[in-house]
């Protein structure tokens, strides 16, 4: 069967694997492939129908203008559920589920681009409003996916120290998209790594050193075209000696935003490991260069923004109470926190907030969040913010 009527070529996420074709599919010539509300069986179909795949123009353009009324109006609904909860770690949280499930499907999302940049929006908003809640959501909040909440905490650094040093939200966009893309290729591996005790295969290990190609591949695919994102994310595990990959870069070769972006996902990686260590140990090993050396610039704008005791971080204090870090302070070793129970007490029915400038409370030691023996929604409202 044939159709003379208007054919204009099909996107390609018109065609998706397992799912309804919105359209009636037809060849070039007009010869009808496959009728609309038929399923994709295979993912050579899928990939032959989106090689060959024409609609009729009106119906195709009809079809596009739906969905961009659909993302706008989901969008809305999105953004106004965040403005409604004026709580970073509520708005975090949501962020994460969202990551998710974005980053778990890839290419399956319908404009994965967009769904990209809205997170890296939400990311650089959060960080002008409240930098403090930001940072503590990446120490605090728990997670179910290890995969997802990786990109998302690096993400949200980089936010806040891209806000310090005074990058504008068209310059940051890039990075902090590169951020939450970088695993794109790999997100489920690194939950399957985080599950098992052996070291990896031979072929996770090639899946691993191939993922900032394959990432950049798959950005590409979703319509993604900015040429520094697609470098930070290529550049992700390029080192300055030339022992990193994919492309053995050294020096001056490497952009140092990926040298950014490779430090604090290895700061993350660090604190949220199987046997996470503390961030304020992290943070020491880092700045004494036992992670290996960074430029030096970074190391600095990393410890002095998040501070030796980063928020969300959990410490004891002089007057033997643990204590939960809400804001940095007027100086790195003195933050605000908020006292929760003594050490060989119950926790406190509200938390008491303490001035870690005086004596009393000052800061004696990280600890882990085990110490405060109570759930991290409980502390939520210490960031309230209306």
């Amino acid at each position: 069967m044939t159709d003379s009527s208007p054919k204009v070529k099909l996107p390609r996420n018109f065609v998706r694997f397992g799912q309804q074709v919105p359209v009636d599919i037809y060849a070039k010539n007009g010869v009808l492939l496959l009728r609309r509300g038929h399923y994709v069986l295979t993912e050579e179909q899928r990939d032959r129908l989106a090689q060959l795949g024409h609609g009729d123009s009106d119906e195709v353009e009809a079809r596009l203008e739906r969905e961009r009324l659909e993302r706008a109006a989901q969008r809305e609904r999105e953004a106004q559920q965040m403005r409604n909860s004026a709580n970073p770690l509520q708005e975090m949280a949501f962020l994460q589920k969202r990551a998710q499930g974005v980053l778990q499907h890839g290419l399956a999302v319908r404009d994965l681009s967009a769904s990209l940049l809205d997170m890296a929006d939400s990311l650089l908003a959060l960080s002008q409003r409240h930098a403090d809640g930001l940072l503590a959501s990446v120490f605090l909040l728990p997670y179910q996916d290890i995969g997802s909440a990786q990109s998302v905490h690096v993400a949200a650094i980089l936010a806040v120290l891209g806000r310090r040093i005074g990058g504008s939200e068209t310059e940051l966009r890039p990075l902090i998209g590169a951020a939450l893309s970088m695993n794109l290729a790999i997100t489920g591996l690194l939950n399957q790594l985080a599950a098992q005790s052996e070291a990896m295969d031979q072929a996770q290990q090639e899946a691993m050193f191939a993922h900032p190609v394959l990432a950049s591949a798959l950005l590409r695919e979703a319509g993604v075209d900015d040429e520094r994102w697609h470098r930070l994310v290529l550049q992700q595990h390029e080192r300055q000696d030339g022992a990193g990959y994919p492309l053995g870069l050294a020096g001056d070769e490497i952009d140092p935003d990926a040298l950014l972006l490779q430090m604090v996902d290895l700061v993350c990686g660090c604190v949220h490991q199987p046997q996470p260590q503390l961030p304020a140990l992290v943070l020491g090993s880092l700045f004494r260069g036992e992670l290996g050396q960074f430029p030096p610039q970074h190391v600095s704008l990393l410890v002095k923004e998040l501070g030796i005791y980063p928020p969300g971080s959990f410490v004891r204090l002089a007057s033997n109470e643990v204590a939960v870090v809400t804001h940095r302070g007027d100086k790195a070793n003195t933050p605000r926190v908020a006292a929760l129970r003594k050490l060989d007490g119950p926790p406190y029915v509200d938390p008491l907030l303490r001035d870690t400038r005086q004596p009393a409370y000052q800061v004696l030691e990280p600890v882990a969040a085990a110490a405060a023996a109570i759930k991290p929604t409980y502390l939520y409202r210490l960031w309230y913010k209306p």
